[in-house]
């Protein structure tokens, strides 16, 4: 295990790499409302899904916008409770979304999900605009928050897309279960993505970069999970030792999910 891997330092490294490749970075909101060509050149949806550590999605934007770079943000429901973090974010100029998991927090009951979302809808937009949604895995869950969206639509609630369900034609990549793998994936993936095969060779980001330097696959669409990008020795292994502890859950869990 490499200490530079999954730190700040290494995220600044990958995003130096993408710049210097030719992509150009877009939030999921842009790409969605063809704020880019599509058909020409490279680019790069640039993801963060922030399930724990707030704090941590204020670092990550302070790098990005050094470098003018925008990026989509989504926040689970207990970050209301830090709203002036949420506001920086968008404030450096990043889209901020609602990382919703609605369906998982109500035991599949429709009506009070809708009632949930929402509820917090409403919220995060009195803290910025909000265009877009993605959904949080909740892989401990054995309820799919996409679901949701089984009865409801996006309309219904005045957005333009969904992370998941609203993007296509893309190589999609996470650093979910520390790894840019599939290994330890239950959910975070894009609908009908079975795991792409080459992915297992992707495990750490020097990794990614070779990958994207080989191959230039002109449409990527990569998601992070700032928690897991540390800032010193003690986090890197703080954040290290509770990742492996899920990897294992997660292990347990996936024959079940397959």
């Amino acid at each position: 295990m490499k200490l530079t891997d999954f730190s700040l330092f290494q995220y600044r490294t990958l995003l130096h790499h993408l710049l210097k490749s030719g992509y150009t970075p877009v939030t999921v909101h842009q790409y969605l409302t063809g704020n880019i060509n599509h058909n020409c050149g490279h680019f790069v949806i640039l993801r963060h899904d922030i399930d724990r550590r707030i704090h941590k999605s204020v670092q990550f934007a302070h790098i990005e916008s050094q470098l003018n770079i925008s990026a989509s943000y989504y926040f689970r429901y207990h970050a209301l409770k830090n709203p002036e973090l949420i506001a920086s974010v968008s404030h450096l100029g990043h889209e901020i979304g609602y990382h919703y998991e609605v369906i998982s927090r109500t035991s599949g009951n429709l009506n009070q999900a809708k009632e949930l979302f929402e509820k917090d809808l409403i919220r995060f937009r009195g803290i910025g605009p909000v265009y877009t949604v993605c959904m949080h895995g909740a892989p401990l869950s054995r309820f799919d928050n996409l679901s949701f969206w089984n009865k409801y639509r996006l309309e219904d609630f005045n957005l333009c897309g969904e992370g998941f369900l609203s993007i296509q034609d893309v190589q999609y990549l996470s650093d979910t279960g520390r790894s840019w793998s599939s290994l330890y994936n239950l959910r975070d993936r894009l609908p009908g993505d079975r795991g792409i095969e080459f992915s297992s060779q992707i495990v750490s980001t020097q990794d990614l970069m070779n990958y994207i330097a080989e191959k230039r696959p002109s449409r990527l669409y990569l998601v992070t999970h700032p928690e897991r990008w540390s800032e010193t020795c003690v986090e890197w292994f703080y954040s290290y030792g509770f990742d492996t502890l899920c990897n294992i859950g997660k292990g347990i869990l996936k024959p079940f999910r397959e």
